[in-house]
């Protein structure tokens, strides 16, 4: 840990006590005040989680502590993505707000949003922590936990602003970890989310030629599923994204709901992530608009605003006790 200051927010998964610091035979450790349950610090990060029994979380964990150790220059996505991803927010109100990064991944949204935040704890239960520590290591006010998001170590209403951006739809029990999360916010705290959208008609039917592909895909070994990602990935950067370029430029009206037009606005790196991202992760669900507002409102969350962004952003207000 950067300092003794992450303690302050720290619980116990377990019984809910407060940590303390460890050193017993130079290894550092916290340890639970209450039943005395030890949580490794490693490279200065707390372990709160080991990996999942069921093969699909285990899966899940294994791809994105590859996925973001492989793709890990968060300059690549860099200000394109967060303007993206954080349009419409109040950026200035953040400045004396604690917010929590749930599922940072490489930590590209964390470096960023702490530019506008007093501090940001960013959590992710994958090996890509490691990545993420190293992407902010620069950064005084980010501190980084491996943990998982159905059981984190914090207390209730601790965080004033959090996020889980490309997350929870990766998860089998999407409304419990939501839940679990929204725990974690103030009375009156924002939450956003992103969530991949539904697609009907034609584009419908490609995405259910990939959902075939996956039932293989997510079974490969990570090296072999990368190199056929490449490959793929040279494919429709040169057959859709280039010709897209070249329509645009000749002064054809773009519409952005065109299949990865995304991607004619980033390197040929993030498309070859994101296939990658596409074809490896065991879980995947999709939403309609009015099923994400009712994910939010079931799990706590008023005044839900939700808008179109090559999936769905979605924030809402943790309700408070006269709400």
């Amino acid at each position: 840990m950067k300092e003794s200051r992450l303690l302050e927010l720290l619980r116990c998964t377990t019984c809910g006590t407060r940590l303390v610091e460890s050193f017993e035979r130079n290894r550092p450790s916290l340890v639970c005040a209450g039943c005395g349950r030890t949580t490794p610090v490693r490279s200065g990060i707390p372990r709160f989680v080991t990996t999942p029994e069921d093969p699909a979380g285990a899966r899940t964990q294994a791809s994105f502590g590859y996925e973001w150790t492989h793709f890990n220059d968060w300059q690549q996505s860099g200000q394109t993505n967060f303007n993206d991803y954080f349009a419409g927010t109040d950026l200035q109100a953040l400045g004396s707000s604690t917010v929590l990064d749930a599922g940072c991944g490489m930590g590209r949204h964390a470096r960023q949003i702490a530019r506008h935040a007093h501090r940001v704890v960013a959590v992710d239960f994958s090996q890509a922590i490691d990545q993420a520590a190293r992407n902010v290591a620069d950064l005084d006010n980010v501190d980084c936990v491996q943990a998982d998001l159905l059981a984190l170590p914090f207390a209730d209403d601790t965080f004033d602003y959090a996020y889980s951006l490309g997350v929870l739809h990766h998860l089998t029990e999407t409304e419990r970890a939501l839940s679990n999360l929204i725990r974690k916010l103030r009375p009156g705290g924002r939450f956003r989310i992103y969530l991949y959208w539904k697609r009907h008609g034609w584009k419908g039917q490609l995405l259910k030629i990939a959902t075939v592909a996956r039932r293989v895909t997510t079974r490969m070994p990570f090296a072999f599923l990368k190199l056929l990602c490449f490959v793929l990935s040279c494919a429709l950067f040169a057959g859709v994204v280039l010709p897209y370029r070249l329509l645009t430029a000749v002064g054809v009206k773009a519409h952005e709901d065109w299949p990865l037009f995304v991607y004619t606005r980033y390197p040929f790196n993030v498309l070859y992530n994101d296939q990658f991202d596409r074809f490896s992760a065991p879980i995947e669900k999709r939403y309609d608009p009015e099923e994400v507002k009712a994910l939010l409102e079931s799990a706590g969350l008023i005044n839900v605003d939700i808008r179109p962004c090559y999936g769905w952003i979605a924030e809402g207000t943790k309700a408070g006790p006269s709400s």
